[in-house]
């Protein structure tokens, strides 16, 4: 399917309101998603990647607006997201009551969810054609194996087994990924991955010395 054709988007949301599996283009590598409030879909997306049930998946939306209607936003996480959102950084908040979420999607010990507001026009569209406007932002590789920065280098164990491949583009992304940021808590946020945003930038932000 072709990020640039509007119908083939429509087509795709609508093969993940009815529980499919892409794979698509991110702002770093080739992502692997679905939609995170069905749980029969999540668990298809943990075994097509070979995936420990214990470990959570991040999500994307396409508002900063939706994130806040699950996800607690402490003053230090508005601060990151009015800077890096849309972008690439996650940022880890504590779920609210009636998130709607899979439970293998989040963190069922601290309740806690990695969300982030990609840039790529693609899924930003994508996302807003879905009816939970929320989507499975996980890497597109087999567990433990390194993610893809050009289509043709997917495993056919991945993109032989979902419902959608969307675009078909080499990114210019840092395959490194998101930086992720664990905000949830009342102390300092915690640099838990250092990606393609630099930890300079996210201390910085913070008026950190």
């Amino acid at each position: 399917m072709d990020c640039r054709n509007l119908d083939d988007l429509k087509n795709c949301a609508k093969i993940i309101d009815n529980g499919g599996v892409i794979v698509y283009p991110t702002d770093t590598v080739f992502g692997i998603g679905c939609d995170p409030t069905v749980e029969k879909s999540v668990l298809r997306l943990f075994a097509i990647k070979e995936r420990p049930l214990e470990k959570s998946l991040p999500v994307l939306t396409n508002d900063w607006r939706i994130a806040s209607r699950i996800s607690h936003m402490n003053p230090q996480a508005k601060i990151l997201q009015d800077l890096f959102w849309p972008g690439k950084l996650t940022l880890v908040l504590k779920l609210k009551a009636n998130h709607g979420l899979s439970r293998y999607v989040y963190n069922n010990h601290d309740n806690t969810v990695g969300l982030r507001v990609p840039s790529s026009p693609c899924i930003l569209n994508l996302i807003k054609m879905t009816r939970s406007k929320l989507l499975v932002g996980t890497s597109a590789n087999l567990s433990r194996k390194i993610p893809s920065t050009r289509l043709k280098d997917i495993d056919e164990a991945i993109l032989s087994k979902c419902d959608a491949v969307v675009g078909n583009e080499i990114l210019s992304g840092n395959d490194s990924g998101s930086t992720i940021v664990d905000v949830s808590g009342s102390g300092f946020p915690r640099i838990i991955r250092e990606g393609a945003i630099p930890k300079e930038k996210i201390l910085a932000a913070l008026s950190c010395p």
